[in-house]
């Protein structure tokens, strides 16, 4: 196994400098005379913990296709988004800006206004240069439609077309529900799930979505959207084979609703899922909090419901993507495919307590997500890269792999020279983000580096926790003095970073 440490660094004719000194264009490395450009295929959950995986130290969960495809590839330990929640995360992946620069800093609503066709991304730019580009499944930044990259077969791929295949399915087909259980709509729920189901429903403060739909899904494991997704997804690889494509194939489970049928649902005993150390209780700041109030309503059992449907739901995406890197193989494509898994963000998992991510906090749990890279060409099998990356520098990346110049827009940087080897690293800091910051509230700013995070909020708190001694992120230091030098320190780089990115929160960072 090749493992590059924080230790490693980029070499250049001037010495040792950090990646993350360095302009975007510089890292990019040209493709060599008569390279082929790779195909992209992009897959990419909802909501899933860098943790869900087996290959990430999960001993439990179930996830045999990922755990090869890191085999086969490079996996990163300390990949960070750059939001904890969905749309400004997914718009830094393909625009490669940090969310307060491309201005998409909450979720976009279902019809709401999102991207346009004037947007420089990933896909307009690799479409322009003769890339079939496809962008499967959650969205979540407005109407693809309204980008020239993504006209062509959507409706093949779109929810609507789905919905006329699932009301074929005949009722034979769909699953039972057994003795014990509370069908709710195709749901079955445990007697617990559905007493808090229905009282659920006249809370006042409840989220938009219902976080209460927990239990075993009745429709076929083959009849669910994102299986049907992969299908579309194989034949896309089949009919494009022939020519550069991009897929992005991005599906939203683990993410509520936490159902999921059979085997999947009854692989897990909930007894013997394993909770964080942290899980015994939640912090005062954040027991008011949506995840706060929705895990003291649920309890130690109600937890362990929904993380079985979590885990339930991984390994059926496994499943689908398994299914997709087969048929790559079979087409003969994955020599020639840089195949990417990550996830937008993660999921408290029961961490201090709580579970989703609607809290204004950093915790691991919901900034780190799972990163694998698998391009055979370049990258040496079983490596494994502690470098932070950060969502905007997915873009560049990808980009500098199809030897298409990145544009100056872009805030990240490529991660080429690492995966290969070329590059190493100096504690490169990540850095997370929420609200535009041109406003004293509803903002905050984040800087991990591998000892240490810091939280700064616009209401004047502060948490600072050594990674390396608390890695449960339990006593937070930022009022203790022996760290106080530690926290100046990580203040000035989240000064040097609002600086260099032109982020409206530096005027009051510089104040605080």
């Amino acid at each position: 196994m090749v493992r590059i440490t924080r230790r490693d660094f980029i070499k250049t004719a001037g010495g040792f400098v950090s990646a993350a000194t360095l302009a975007p264009g510089l890292l990019q490395e040209a493709l060599a005379e008569g390279e082929k450009r790779p195909n992209i295929l992009f897959l990419m959950t909802d909501q899933q913990t860098y943790s869900a995986m087996r290959c990430a130290g999960n001993s439990y969960i179930q996830t045999p296709n990922l755990d090869r495809l890191a085999q086969d590839g490079a996996r990163f330990t300390s990949s960070v988004c750059a939001t904890p929640f969905c749309s400004p995360t997914r718009a830094s992946f393909i625009t490669g800006e940090w969310p307060h620069t491309h201005g998409i800093v909450k979720n976009v609503e279902a019809k709401g206004k999102g991207f346009d066709d004037s947007v420089v991304a990933t896909e307009q730019i690799l479409f322009d240069k003769g890339y079939q580009t496809f962008q499967m499944g959650k969205w979540h930044l407005g109407d693809t439609a309204d980008l020239r990259c993504y006209h062509r077969e959507q409706d093949l791929t779109s929810g609507g077309a789905y919905e006329q295949v699932r009301k074929s399915l005949p009722d034979e087909q769909m699953g039972k529900a057994r003795s014990g259980d509370v069908e709710i709509s195709g749901v079955c729920f445990t007697p617990e799930m559905a007493e808090l189901h229905n009282r659920w429903a006249d809370e006042k403060n409840r989220a938009g979505q219902d976080l209460t739909v927990i239990g075993r899904s009745l429709v076929p494991p083959e009849y669910n959207y994102e299986s049907w997704l992969a299908e579309r997804c194989i034949d896309l690889i089949k009919k494009y084979k022939e020519r550069n494509f991009m897929i992005t194939w991005s599906v939203g489970p683990p993410h509520a609703y936490w159902i999921v049928p059979d085997p999947y649902y009854s692989m897990y005993d909930p007894s013997k899922i394993k909770l964080p150390a942290s899980f015994g209780e939640i912090p005062e700041v954040y027991k008011n909090s949506g995840p706060g109030h929705l895990s003291t309503e649920l309890g130690e059992k109600g937890v362990r419901e929904m993380m079985r449907c979590y885990y339930g739901q991984v390994t059926m995406m496994d499943w689908c993507i398994g299914r997709i890197l087969n048929a790559l193989k079979t087409a003969g494509l994955d020599q020639d495919t840089l195949v990417v898994f990550t996830s937008d963000h993660g999921d408290m998992q029961g961490g201090h307590g709580m579970i989703d991510k609607a809290l204004p906090a950093y915790y691991e749990e919901i900034v780190r997500t799972p990163l694998i890279m698998r391009y055979p060409r370049s990258i040496k099998p079983g490596t494994v890269i502690d470098t932070h990356v950060n969502t905007v520098d997915f873009m560049p990346t990808f980009l500098d792999y199809s030897g298409v110049p990145v544009p100056k827009t872009a805030q990240g940087v490529s991660v080429r020279r690492l995966l290969e080897g070329k590059a190493k690293d100096d504690d490169r800091p990540a850095f997370c983000e929420r609200g535009l910051g041109d406003v004293k509230g509803g903002w905050s700013r984040m800087i991990r580096t591998h000892e240490w995070k810091y939280d700064c909020y616009a209401d004047g708190r502060k948490e600072l926790f050594n990674l390396a001694k608390d890695p449960g992120e339990i006593t937070n230091l930022a009022n203790d003095t022996s760290a106080a030098a530690d926290m100046k320190a990580l203040h000035k780089k989240l000064i040097g970073q609002a600086e260099k990115t032109k982020d409206p929160a530096l005027e009051f960072l510089a104040k605080v």
